[in-house]
């Protein structure tokens, strides 16, 4: 059988260069995501090449062409759509080379052949679907989160603009698939009405981690830790409230991202010096302190419409780390999970804080093997051979 993933997918030597060039989060999420189905994928036994749409902008070259070469890094192949540097021009450059590529690939051997997309990237995604129909290839979308429901800064003029047209776009081809991917089971009434054939996989991990750290290793003081997008909307300004009720002086909140609340945040680590903002750091630095810190806090509302249809990949990575995590009870996550997480009481900001106090009550050794315990279960069961062997079942 032979794969070819479209999305934003890049070597992690690409990806890694974006970030110290240009100090933005190349989609670091995303991107892991993407590379451990492509792996697994691979270590299942398939041959798969990775299409991608690289997250390049004008920030990060001033070339108008832009044609990088692939090539094999890490057991992965890349093959990077070539494109005009320029908004619009870009995505119209992305839509037809990935139509005559899925084409031209798709006419051989078309029977032993899916194309797997990340169906966020649209101009790769529609151009790759459109291409997979006139041939005749099985066309599977990947789809992690519903357009619509995304959060992040509001746009205005042309941009607006742009976001409602590919909002639109999504909205229409999302359903023309014949195999889904899906990460929550209410995905499935809004991508699939033709009720296709598909699986939902909340995520994967991957087996090659380091070794979690024991309580003497940790950081002292003690720390409650969060990366993700810094949006009130995602709990994190409930968060910062919750924390600063907290008459604790050996325990700090430290906070990874980027997003609208970040200024707000900046003031409040003024006044609470316990609080701590260290910006955009790359997936590796956010895995190592992970590790040190003491909890891992996910306090993104349950209440929010977009929760249903998500599974942050943040828990995934935070369960994997053996530090315990702390989460509301999100409805994308299955109950599967509630015996290896700690979960907030209620989501007001005298909740978060009792639940705060109540975990940072308990002995260290007790938590570190709550943590253990979360490791142990998602890198058995999650991890990204067995999930990908699960996907593979309905491609």
């Amino acid at each position: 059988m032979g794969y070819l993933y479209i999305s934003a997918l890049s070597s992690e030597t690409l990806v890694n260069d974006i970030y110290h060039k240009t100090g933005d989060n190349p989609g670091f999420a995303v991107q892991k995501f993407s590379r451990l189905l492509v792996k697994g994928f691979i270590e299942n036994g398939t041959e798969t090449v990775a299409l991608s749409n690289p997250p390049i902008t004008r920030k990060y070259t001033d070339d108008l062409w832009v044609n990088y070469e692939g090539g094999l890094e890490k057991g992965i192949i890349y093959k990077y759509i070539p494109f005009v540097n320029l908004p619009v021009l870009k995505h119209i450059c992305v839509l037809f080379y990935t139509f005559f590529y899925v084409l031209f690939w798709g006419m051989r051997n078309r029977k032993d052949k899916a194309v797997i997309c990340d169906v966020l990237c649209i101009s790769s995604s529609l151009g790759a679907l459109i291409a997979s129909k006139l041939c005749g290839l099985k066309s599977v979308a990947v789809v992690t989160d519903i357009y619509e429901q995304m959060v992040g800064e509001k746009s205005t003029g042309f941009n607006a603009f742009l976001k409602d047209l590919a909002g639109t776009l999504n909205k229409k081809y999302v359903t023309s698939f014949n195999r889904y991917v899906l990460l929550t089971e209410a995905m499935n009434e809004i991508v699939n009405p033709n009720h296709k054939p598909y699986v939902v996989m909340e995520g994967l991990c991957d087996l090659d981690i380091p070794d979690f750290l024991e309580v003497k290793q940790k950081s002292s003081p003690r720390v409650i830790f969060y990366a993700g997008g810094i949006e009130s909307k995602y709990g994190v300004q409930m968060l910062v409230e919750a924390f600063k009720m907290l008459e604790i002086d050996d325990v700090e909140l430290h906070i990874y991202g980027n997003g609208t609340y970040v200024d707000t945040l900046k003031a409040e680590a003024l006044i609470d010096k316990r609080i701590k903002y260290f910006g955009v750091k790359s997936n590796k630095e956010i895995v190592q302190e992970e590790l040190k810190a003491t909890l891992l806090v996910n306090p993104r509302f349950t209440t929010e419409e977009f929760t249903k249809y998500s599974f942050p990949s943040k828990n995934m990575e935070y369960m994997v780390s053996g530090t315990p995590l702390l989460t509301t009870n999100l409805p994308g996550m299955p109950k599967d999970y509630h015996p290896y997480v700690y979960l907030f009481d209620n989501e007001t900001v005298e909740g978060y804080a009792d639940t705060l106090r109540k975990v940072l009550s308990l002995p260290l050794d007790e938590l570190q093997m709550k943590g253990i315990k979360a490791r142990q279960y998602v890198l058995k069961y999650k991890n990204y051979r067995t999930q990908t062997l699960n996907v593979m079942t309905v491609l």
